[in-house]
This record gives structure tokens, C-alpha cells and sequence, in this order.
């Protein structure tokens, strides 16, 4: 069996139980629609509509995969791996069902109908939404040649990604010590995977300079944080109402990490399009509308602790830049320049910003 009719196949199976436990009709009596299947990310996607006589069902089926890179690409066999990412999404998309409050500013978390252990897949509801980086690109570009509604629009629309992020962690805060010397093995990883893959000093300065802090505890306040937290995962359709996808794994950790991970697939919105050859910083005051508005909702900020935590997530994004960037169909010519004059010099700018503000 061949890699499409293999897949094919899966569809199909996935499609017959899909509508049995939505409808309770068979596959045959009701009205069924299948989509492409198509890789997202680490995922295999694709919708189904289905139509029982009486209303339509449009949903949307994930199948997470922890590798999609190996050169034959099937759903299955399903790994352990792949089973405890689906069962961590599906436990975070139940929690954010109940958890969740921000419909009133008009954020919502996708709705979760059901899951088939035996393919892996999560089934949720559609939403009918463009991904909104085209949107937001287009809001931010418009503001930088004097369009004043599009620049207020998009620094509303990070205000409510804010004070909804905020309401979600104000609900199960906890005071806890954060400890530098904690993360500092994490970082290090980071910094000497970076010195081998750029041929640069400076991660080697990075690492010595949060040695020098290493020994730097604060008071911090740990709530449920979401992996999946990310500007990427955004769906916004043109009066604003805004879905977001892919929670990925709650974990309980400080609050920052989510807010470093929101901020810093913010500062890279221009990546993946032609525009990212200008190296254009997206608007500051829209960051900065975000992180208000958080705070509004939740505790008050600390900024050093931010900025340690946006430092380990410089570095982590520093290292799938570059790993991302080598895995492309480019010459190594190519390649390196793309790293030597856009990746790097944008990393290596981020970080010593972040560093003079905890060092």
C-alpha cells in the first residue's frame, strides 16, 4: 500500500467514526464531505462537513505527530509520543472550555467535540476565520504609512489577546520562588548548540552572563501556562472576532513564559513573507498594549523576571531559526548569508537587549 492510499485510507476511517459520534448516523445515511489532507505544522489536517438532514457539522480533524520530517509521510503507525500530544491537547482544550472567559472582548479558544484515540485525531469545531498574520501584517503596515485606524486596530486587537491572556491566568495564580539557577542547564544547551551552528562567540557571552546572575531568586506567580501560545495560532475574521488554535500542553510554571512566548511570535510577524528581507520591527506600542492589558487583568509585573524568560526564548527560537533555515532546499551559499544577515544579526540584537535589563 502506497503512502496515499495509506493515508487515504486513515481519512476515510477517521471520517466514518467522526460522523457516527456527532450525528449517530452511519456514514452511508448521512451527507459527508471530506477536505484535503494536509500537513500543518506537527500535524495532519483536514476538514469534514457533514450534513444529517437537518444541520450542517463543520468541523476540523488534528492528528498530531511528534516527526514530520522523514522523507515517507503517513498518519500511522501512531507513537507514544504522538498519543501523549494529542491526549495533552485535548486535556488543555477541555480545561479552556471551562476556564476561558473572554467572549465578551470576543477571544475564544476553538470548541473540542471529540477525539479517536485509535487514529490520534481531535476533532473541533471550524471556524470559519482567515489566519490573521496576513491581517495583522497588513493592520501594522498600513499604521507605518500614517493609516491611524489601522494602527489602532491592531493595537486593540493585541490589548484583547492581552487582558484575555491575563483573565485565563488570574484564575489560578500562585505564589512560588523562581530560581535562575533552575533553567540554567536548559540555557546552556541552547547557547552551545547556537556557538556550533553560527560559528559565533556571543552565545558563549550569554551564557557567561547569566552565570554571573546565577545565583538570582524572586517572588513569582505560577499559573497554568500553554505551550501553544502563539501569534501563529490566531484565526481573526474582519470584524475582529478572534479563535485561537493549538493550546498544546498546560503546564504549571510562571506566567512569563506564556507572555515571552506570545511577544516573541509577535516580533517575528513579518517572518515567512517577502517582507521579512525589510527586517521590519512590528509597532512597539502594540506590545506594549498587550502586556497592559494582561496586567490590568492579572498581577502586577516583573519586568527583570520578563526578560529572563524572554531570553531563554530568544534562544530557543534562535535555534529553530537556524535549524529550520538549514532544512530548506537553498544552497549552503544561500543559507549561510540568509543566517549571517537577517537570523543572527536579529537574535543576537534581542538578546542584548533583553541582557542589559537583568545583567
Amino acid at each position: 500500500m502506497n503512502e496515499m492510499s495509506s493515508n487515504n485510507d486513515v481519512q476515510k476511517s477517521i471520517t466514518v467514526l467522526a460522523v457516527e459520534q456527532i450525528t449517530g448516523q452511519s456514514f452511508e445515511e448521512a451527507n459527508v464531505e471530506i477536505g484535503p489532507l494536509r500537513i500543518n505544522n506537527f500535524s495532519y489536517v483536514f476538514p469534514i462537513t457533514i450534513y444529517d438532514g437537518n444541520k450542517y457539522h463543520k468541523v476540523y480533524v488534528k492528528i498530531p505527530k511528534e516527526v514530520l520530517r522523514s522523507r515517507i509521510k503517513t498518519v500511522l503507525p501512531i507513537t507514544k509520543a504522538d498519543k501523549s500530544m494529542a491526549e495533552n491537547e485535548v486535556k488543555s482544550l477541555q480545561i479552556l472550555a471551562s476556564q476561558w472567559d473572554s467572549e465578551d472582548i470576543q477571544i475564544s479558544w476553538v470548541v473540542f467535540r471529540n477525539f479517536i484515540p485509535q487514529y490520534n485525531a481531535i476533532i473541533t469545531n471550524r471556524v470559519e476565520a482567515p489566519d490573521a498574520l496576513k491581517l495583522l501584517r497588513r493592520m501594522e503596515l498600513c499604521g507605518r504609512f500614517g493609516l491611524k485606524k489601522d494602527q489602532l486596530r491592531l493595537r486593540d486587537t493585541m490589548a484583547r489577546l492581552g487582558e484575555a491572556l491575563g483573565r485565563f491566568h488570574q484564575k489560578n495564580l500562585k505564589k512560588i520562588v523562581f530560581r535562575l539557577s533552575d533553567d540554567l542547564s536548559k540555557l546552556e544547551y541552547y547557547c552551545n548548540e547556537l556557538q556550533k551552528m553560527t560559528n559565533s562567540k556571543f552565545t558563549g557571552r550569554v551564557m557567561q552572563d547569566l552565570k554571573h546572575i546565577s545565583g538570582f531568586t524572586t517572588e513569582a506567580w505560577e499559573t497554568q501556562t500553554l505551550k501553544g501560545i502563539d501569534i501563529r495560532n490566531v484565526l481573526m475574521d474582519e470584524i475582529g472576532k478572534i479563535s485561537l488554535l493549538d493550546p498544546g500542553r498546560i503546564k504549571l510554571t510562571c506566567r512569563e513564559a506564556d507572555l515571552a512566548r506570545f511577544i516573541m511570535t509577535y516580533r517575528i510577524l513579518y517572518w515567512g513573507s517577502n517582507l521579512f528581507l525589510l527586517r521590519l520591527r512590528p509597532d512597539l506600542r502594540a506590545e506594549e498594549a498587550f502586556l497592559e492589558a494582561y496586567y490590568s487583568a492579572c498581577a502586577p509585573p516583573d519586568s527583570k523576571l520578563l526578560s529572563l524568560y524572554l531570553v531563554k526564548e530568544q534562544l530557543k527560537h534562535w535555534h529553530t531559526a537556524i535549524g529550520s533555515l538549514y532544512l530548506k532546499k537553498w544552497t549552503m551559499p544561500v543559507k549561510k548569508m540568509v543566517a549571517s544577515i537577517y537570523v543572527n544579526p536579529f537574535y543576537t540584537r534581542q538578546l542584548k537587549k533583553e541582557l542589559k535589563k537583568v545583567v
